[in-house]
């Protein structure tokens, strides 16, 4: 900052242009550091969610397969009947529905 040279002591203080530009210089090396590494963590957040729920459909599953001896007939009668709390989820990852393998009784792909 520099003192306007006007000769009065109450005299505005401003910043020199090349003191703005340091300032801009250093804000936008951050900005290239932290903004690839929010953006990967934040994905990397979607595929847990997508895991977590790919988990939490398959132990619904096993406990409709314990109830009625079969496996549901498609993904919707497990939140017709309570056996998950509430519409069956997309993919947080890629937007994408589940599906379940009717070999294994298990939700199908999804691995990230």
């Amino acid at each position: 900052m520099t003192l306007l040279k006007n000769g009065d002591r109450s005299a505005c203080r401003a910043f020199t242009l090349l003191e703005m530009l340091a300032g801009v210089t250093i804000i936008a090396i951050i900005a290239s550091i932290v903004v690839p590494r929010v953006a990967f963590h934040a994905f990397s957040a979607k595929e847990e969610a997508c895991s977590q729920y790919r988990g939490d459909l398959n132990a619904a599953i096993e406990r409709y397969m314990f109830d009625h001896g079969a496996a549901p007939a498609q993904l919707s009668d497990l939140a017709n009947s309570n056996y998950y709390p509430a519409d069956i989820p997309k993919c947080p990852a890629d937007n994408t529905v589940y599906t379940m393998d009717p070999a294994s009784q298990r939700i199908s792909g999804h691995n990230h």
